[in-house]
């Protein structure tokens, strides 16, 4: 409310209202200024618009309070018979006092004062709320007001009451009120759906529906919609995450129901699935062409979703996979293994790549591969060739050994060990074996003659190697037994010594190429039984320490066998 007040100045009225805003000013402006100080000390205003601090002067009455409303009226809308509805409205003192509000009176039928306090006294700068309910009991429109008389310059302060009571009314319900989709998988969707029904007597118009909130949106409803009383419509909520994480939103309905818009609180969690190889590439060195060579390499899912691989495929001559076949699953944090092989059918180097297409946000995933061919070799070494069995009496035996050693970087496979040669035989090796590449075998040969004569045999070694076959020739006299014997001995060493070993020869000075003890002699004689008649011995004896070290050979001794 505006109080006006009307002045002459030199005869020319001039209108001031209250707020200083309507002004007609005379031709004489300090007579004017001078005269419209008054006026607003009489008015009891501290300012007016328009002039500056040099112009004001304080009112005559400077503790006089003023009641400013929140809003001058108050419109209920529309709201059905038998139903309610409130309204506030706060009451500010922006005078210089204090204002006291004596009486509140409402008028209108329906309206009533439920909460706040419309009387009492309010402090310079505080307020009062109002709280006021309208409750129509009958069909038509009402109109009223709130009149609050105070001490205050401007009471009585009206305010301007409005509504209507309505036999139909619109209301909506939502089901679900809020929409959780828990997990969903980024890269896919969560949908629920929504049911909006008009529980109330008059038609429901939904005049918009606008989803808010990162990866959320809606299908199946299009705007304006109507919805008849008691019915119902339903639409889906969609959850599309494109990142790992927690997220919210909503979905605002408008409409001409009460307490329009109405909000639809929406959340979900983004899950991601992560694919990680370990090692991250493979490299294989170098490999023998016609072998293989593996390596494991370990896929982990270190995200929170399921990650599935659709797709594994490689490249590279020579490079394939065991122990995967798409499409593989790997739950979140779990890990699954496989191997990367390598298997040159030529020498030189070679790269490639095992590549895996999957749902995580790294794909395609490559681990990349290298190895080097190398030509196969397969070579058999003999550590000696050739075997002599010197003499040896019809009805024993003797044996000789040598060292067999695969020298190449392939196996080799035995296919056959052929012999030659009355009374040769051999042992320690057998057809169908194979060699690894450094592998060694010992073959020892025997000569176990029948008949006196001289023998010359072989052990040849059929194989794949490219020196096959690997041939050890044999040699030995068979010499008929006799009565005589040689009888041997010797002075004792004056070291410590743990025995002896006698060896035997048919050629002076050596080489003396028959050992005669199958076991250390810890004597100092030994008898020689092995002789033939008609040949000539040469005869020498070493000693063996605790260490299994011999020592030189003694001094040569001759027998002649009659």
């Amino acid at each position: 409310m505006r109080a006006h007040t009307q002045a002459h100045v030199n005869g020319t009225p001039a209108s001031i209202s209250q707020d200083g805003a309507a002004v007609r000013r005379s031709a004489t402006p300090f007579v004017l200024i001078t005269t419209l100080a008054m006026i607003l000390a009489i008015a009891g205003l501290s300012s007016c618009a328009g002039y500056t601090s040099a112009t004001k002067t304080q009112p005559s009455n400077p503790g006089v309070g003023v009641l400013s409303p929140s809003v001058t009226s108050l419109s209920f809308g529309s709201i059905a018979v038998g139903k309610t509805a409130t309204q506030s409205l706060t009451v500010t003192n922006t005078g210089l006092g204090t204002a006291t509000i004596s009486a509140a009176t409402l008028t209108g039928a329906g309206f009533t004062v439920i909460g706040g306090n419309p009387s009492g006294t309010i402090a310079v700068g505080q307020a009062s709320t109002i709280q006021i309910q309208f409750a129509p009991t009958s069909a038509g429109a009402v109109s009223g007001s709130l009149t609050i008389v105070s001490d205050a310059s401007n009471s009585p302060l009206a305010i301007a009451l409005s509504g209507s009571g309505s036999s139909t009314q619109t209301q909506l319900t939502i089901n679900p009120a809020s929409v959780a989709f828990g997990s969903v998988s980024v890269g896919s969707s969560g949908t629920q759906t929504v049911t909006l029904t008009n529980a109330g007597t008059a038609t429901l118009t939904v005049t918009a529906a606008s989803p808010l909130g990162a990866g959320f949106s809606m299908r199946g409803i299009s705007m304006p919609m109507t919805i008849d009383a008691g019915g119902s419509a339903s639409f889906s909520a969609i959850f599309t995450p494109t990142s790992a994480g927690a997220a919210t939103g909503s979905i605002s309905i408008v409409s001409n129901a009460p307490g329009s818009p109405a909000a639809i609180a929406l959340s979900g969690t983004g899950m991601q699935a992560q694919l990680n190889a370990t090692p991250s590439s493979a490299a294989f060195s170098s490999v023998t062409t016609g072998t293989s060579n593996s390596q494991t390499v370990s896929l982990t899912n270190n995200g929170s979703a399921t990650v599935t691989i659709s797709s594994v495929t490689v490249t590279g001559v020579g490079f394939s996979t065991t122990g995967i076949t798409a499409p593989v699953t790997i739950a979140a944090g779990k890990a699954a293994t496989f191997n990367a092989v390598f298997g040159p059918s030529s020498a030189g180097s070679v790269t490639g790549d095992i590549t895996l297409v999957s749902n995580a946000p790294n794909s395609p995933l490559s681990i990349p591969l290298s190895g080097t061919g190398v030509a196969a070799t397969r070579l058999l070494g003999l550590s000696t060739s050739a075997l002599n069995f010197g003499n040896v009496n019809v009805g024993n035996s003797s044996s000789l050994s040598t060292t067999l050693t695969n020298n190449g970087n392939s196996n080799v496979l035995i296919s056959s060990v052929n012999l030659s040669g009355a009374g040769i035989s051999a042992s320690g090796l057998s057809s169908g074996e194979t060699l690894t590449p450094s592998q060694s075998v010992t073959v020892t040969a025997q000569f176990a003659p029948t008949a006196a004569g001289l023998v010359s045999g072989s052990v040849s070694i059929a194989s794949n190697a490219t020196n096959s076959p690997s041939t050890i020739t044999v040699s030995g006299t068979g010499v008929s037994a006799s009565s005589h014997s040689v009888a041997l001995s010797w002075t004792a060493s004056t070291s410590t010594v743990s025995g002896y070993n006698v060896y035997r020869g048919t050629t002076a000075n050596g080489p003396y190429s028959t050992k005669l003890n199958p076991s250390l002699v810890t004597v100092v004689d030994y008898a020689d039984s092995t002789v033939a008649s008609g040949a000539t011995y040469y005869y020498v004896v070493t000693s063996v320490d605790s260490s299994n070290v011999e020592s030189v050979d003694s001094n040569q001794a001759t027998a002649i066998i009659p």
